[in-house]
């Protein structure tokens, strides 16, 4: 009986509008997500098999590596860098392209002393890729290796040092460069400069670090490798100095007063242009006296007088001077005493003269 009812339920579902919607819209949802399931992965392989399948040409920068014995030879002639054309799938290439994991090569080992024309080959590529090389070929001058000590000479423009300055002698941070190169290239080697540039009127010491080069007798650069390539110099710029004899000279006199100056500092150091300095022989100092209104003896601090004289200095730069102040009434006095006492004697020696001779 409960079989029956359960049957006759399910009939009754079964012929139901409704169950035949579900079921139609059921069946149309999963076809719907069957298709497009199928075409994103149709499409998906599509792309990743375009994209393995595309190729692009990229051309870059790469060292140029030498197979040979550096230590025993030196070369000349072949560019630091070659342009490499890389071609393939985009992928490899652009891989290739940002890890540089190959290197182009010029094969030297079995090559003399001599002008030689090399084929340049790649190394470490993937096969996949195609290159091509630029220059294909170089040409290459492998001589014997030769490493010389040669000093360091200092030269710069004289005419850029400012009138009546003078320079000292040049200080290196070494005296000595190694130079390597071709035997025949360091046999022309005449000297290495370091050239120190200068601005116009140079007035103040010069601190730069100067590139060094290896000349020939004609001042030409020879083609050599300079260890180190710099070095740095200390060129001194300045005012000449000399020392003078120093003396003192008084202004603003009293008008009773009589003034003699001395002091300990005979002599001073004093800096100037060349020309300044080549006139003056003693260097005269005044003293200004207004202060002093009496006899005495007096000690004063006196600057070394700069701009009258057109110093840029002088050491010291003041000294310290005794005055001594007298009256000179009572010198007058003195002078008129000794001239009386003069003339009484004279008078007297007469007297006695002419008394001798009516005698």
């Amino acid at each position: 009986m409960a079989g029956t009812e359960v049957t006759t339920m399910w009939s009754k579902i079964t012929n139901s509008k409704w169950f035949y919607r579900v079921m139609s819209l059921a069946f149309a949802l999963l076809l719907f997500t069957y298709v497009n399931y199928n075409n994103l992965v149709t499409s998906r392989t599509t792309a990743t098999r375009q994209a393995v399948a595309a190729t692009t040409k990229k051309t870059i920068k790469v060292p140029l590596q030498l197979n040979a014995d550096t230590d025993k030879y030196y070369i000349t002639g072949y560019p630091a860098k070659v342009s490499v054309t890389l071609e393939g799938p985009s992928s490899l290439v652009m891989m290739t392209v940002n890890t540089q994991n190959f290197e182009i090569v010029a094969n030297l080992r079995n090559l003399a002393v001599g002008k030689h024309k090399v084929t340049l080959k790649a190394s470490g590529l993937n096969k996949e890729l195609t290159y091509g090389i630029s220059p294909k070929t170089i040409t290459v001058n492998i001589q014997t290796r030769r490493t010389q000590k040669f000093p360091i000479q200092v030269t710069y423009n004289k005419n850029a040092i400012a009138d009546g300055y003078i320079t000292d002698q040049p200080k290196l941070s070494q005296n000595t460069v190694e130079v390597t190169g071709a035997t025949d290239e360091i046999r022309k080697i005449a000297r290495v400069v370091a050239n120190v540039p200068l601005s116009r009127d140079t007035k103040s010491t010069s601190n730069q670090e100067v590139l060094l080069q290896a000349l020939d007798s004609n001042g030409n650069i020879v083609n050599a490798v300079l260890d180190p390539q710099t070095i740095h110099v200390t060129l001194g710029i300045h005012l000449p100095s000399k020392t003078v004899p120093v003396s003192f000279s008084t202004e603003n006199d009293g008008a009773n007063l009589a003034y003699s100056v001395t002091s300990d500092v005979k002599t001073v150091k004093i800096t100037a242009a060349s020309d300044v300095l080549n006139r003056i022989k003693t260097l005269t100092v005044p003293v200004d006296v207004s202060k002093i209104t009496s006899a005495g003896n007096y000690n004063q601090q006196v600057s070394i007088p700069l701009k009258g004289n057109n110093l840029e200095g002088a050491d010291p730069s003041s000294v310290k001077v005794t005055i001594k102040a007298t009256s000179s009434r009572s010198s007058d006095s003195s002078a008129i005493e000794e001239s009386s006492s003069a003339s009484s004697k004279s008078s007297s020696e007469e007297s006695t003269s002419s008394s001798s001779s009516n005698d």
